[in-house]
């Protein structure tokens, strides 16, 4: 189990339900990661620009990317 998150960092979120999102971590908080800045990955390519913040469960979370 990841108990150190990359807090405030720019990642890619892989999660359990095959979404996937691209944002800063901002924190995470009582079971949950908090995105900002966030953009849905779509699978054909596309890419959905996502207001405020988006709260992902930890436990959806399949993995997480830390960009350089």
């Amino acid at each position: 189990m990841l108990v150190r998150y990359p807090c405030l960092r720019r990642v890619i979120v892989n999660c359990k339900t095959r979404n996937v999102f691209r944002g800063v971590l901002w924190q995470r908080r009582r079971g949950y990661l908090i995105l900002r800045q966030a953009i849905l990955l779509r699978p054909d390519g596309d890419r959905v620009t996502v207001d405020g913040e988006v709260m992902i469960e930890r436990d959806n979370v399949d993995f997480i990317q830390v960009l350089g």
